[in-house]
């Protein structure tokens, strides 16, 4: 998405602190390996003493070429960074940073950018290598893959470069700023795992869409259908006088029954929502020496609340293409996010701005003080797509009276993410003490989790039991199956 790609900044360089003032230059490598080199010269004072003066010698004339080299280099003030990202920054996604320099001085110049991002951005700086030409500019492309959501402001581009002799370099940095103020970047969760399953999900919708509107009802809705003839009972304010003006008769509008649906995407991002997963990235542009580091670097680690993030951000670019509203609650303890149901690119900007602010809390959700919250905003029947996950109790867990309260009047979609890893040990064969207990503890976990479902089932909620991977597929698969039988 074109709108939510960062704005470019630039700046000149500067030197770095005080003393880059005045000492500015440094010894590059192949300074000091002749400087180094220059002591071969002083084995034949062994034997003859004045033969030292052959190093002195060698030494004043490196010394030499080397302030010629440094007092040609250009001032830092002559160079000018400008940082641009070609892609909008999503949570596990590869993002294009582009560094482009441009040079006020007349040689060419080697020169050295490392760009100092924030570590939710990139792990660990890579320098690039560039050939700068005097007034051109030369661009150089970065490919990185942001972990976290949020905002970051991002730090100094630094510079290195030297001379035409490549005896001498000097150093300086950026601070890439907007209207003087420093750069900063919006991490947001991912929007879209394929963009072709984008289109067929934006394309079954429509395709529904159009399907309720041949079946649409006249009634008493505010929604225009057609003009008929003025029949008595019929409230003036309906009388078309245009209309009546042209046929020369009364003539009246009618409405049909509004089809727009509203419907809540509700993140619980308590406790649990702080759970870790591990999703496996595609692509091409992790590369590694080993296949042991090429398979770690296709591993994202996320939060369960990250992937809530991202199902709502796939699942709300759905319903605005359906022609339906839709709204946000993120709540914990309390409610941290609230978005009244709409339409529209602009009210989409603005949902996706707050799911990349979400974040977990390390206390207990507050379900019902949600709940009570949500009904007190939605009163006519609604979809409440809820994403949240059910704590292992004895007793009857608070997310089955919450959700008992809201099915009175909505219909209340339950997306759960499943955990493999528990079916897992509840499923092995123990071998040891330990292990029987860990065997046994995981399928009293799961038949507590089972006993709960099937609870919420009888009271009329619709379950989504999915993997983190799934998440976003399978709630807009449900919100599409609801819209298509028409339960609304």
């Amino acid at each position: 998405m074109q709108t939510l790609i960062p704005q470019p900044a630039s700046a000149t360089a500067k030197p770095i602190g005080r003393i880059g003032r005045w000492w500015r230059f440094g010894f590059t490598p192949r300074a000091l390996l002749l400087f180094v080199a220059g002591f071969l010269l002083a084995i034949p004072a062994f034997w003859h003493s004045r033969a030292i003066w052959l190093m002195v010698a060698w030494d004043a004339v490196l010394l030499l070429l080397w302030l010629v080299d440094a007092f040609a280099l250009p001032a830092p003030e002559a160079f000018t960074i400008t940082r641009s990202f070609l892609d909008s920054p999503q949570q596990g996604q590869p993002t294009r940073v582009e560094l482009s320099v441009t040079m006020q001085a007349n040689r060419v110049i080697d020169l050295f950018l490392t760009d100092d991002l924030h570590p939710a951005l990139v792990a660990k700086p890579q320098a690039q290598r560039l050939q700068v030409y005097p007034r051109d500019a030369v661009a150089t492309i970065a490919t990185i893959s942001p972990v976290e959501r949020g905002d970051f402001e991002l730090g100094r581009v630094y510079l290195r470069y030297r001379g035409a002799l490549k005896l001498a370099e000097r150093w300086c940095a950026v601070l890439p700023a907007i209207e003087n103020a420093p750069q900063h970047v919006r991490v947001f969760p991912a929007l879209e795992e394929n963009r072709a399953d984008a289109e067929f999900y934006l394309m079954r919708a429509r395709q529904i869409e159009m399907q309720k509107r041949r079946l649409r009802l006249r009634g008493t809705g505010r929604d225009f259908d057609s003009l008929r003839d003025y029949q008595l009972g019929d409230e003036l304010r309906n009388v078309s006088w245009t209309a009546t003006a042209r046929r020369n008769k009364l003539v009246a509008r009618q409405f049909t029954v509004e089809r727009s649906q509203q419907v809540w995407i509700v993140i619980d991002a308590g406790r649990l929502s702080r759970t870790g997963f591990e999703l496996k990235r595609g692509g091409d542009q992790f590369v590694a020496e080993t296949e042991a580091e090429r398979e770690g670097s296709h591993l994202l680690t996320v939060t369960q609340l990250d992937q809530a993030t991202s199902a709502a951000a796939m699942l709300a670019q759905v319903v605005n293409g359906s022609g339906d509203k839709f709204g946000l609650l993120t709540y914990g303890r309390t409610v941290q996010q609230l978005l009244a149901p709409g339409a529209g690119p602009a009210h989409l900007r603005v949902l996706i701005d707050l799911l990349s602010q979400a974040r977990s809390e390390r206390a207990e959700a507050d379900h019902l003080a949600a709940v009570a919250r949500l009904k007190n905003l939605q009163r006519r029947r609604g979809l409440i797509v809820w994403v949240t996950e059910l704590v292992d109790s004895v007793g009857r867990p608070e997310i089955v009276t919450a959700a008992a309260e809201l099915v009175r009047r909505h219909l209340v979609v339950l997306v759960l993410l499943k955990h493999p890893e528990l079916e897992e040990v509840a499923a092995s064969t123990p071998k040891t003490r330990d292990e029987m207990f860990h065997a046994a503890a995981a399928q009293e976990m799961l038949e507590r989790r089972r006993e709960a479902i099937a609870q919420l089932e009888r009271q009329g909620v619709l379950i989504v039991e999915t993997t983190a991977e799934q998440i976003g597929v399978n709630t807009i698969n449900k919100y599409l199956e609801v819209k298509a039988q028409g339960r609304l």
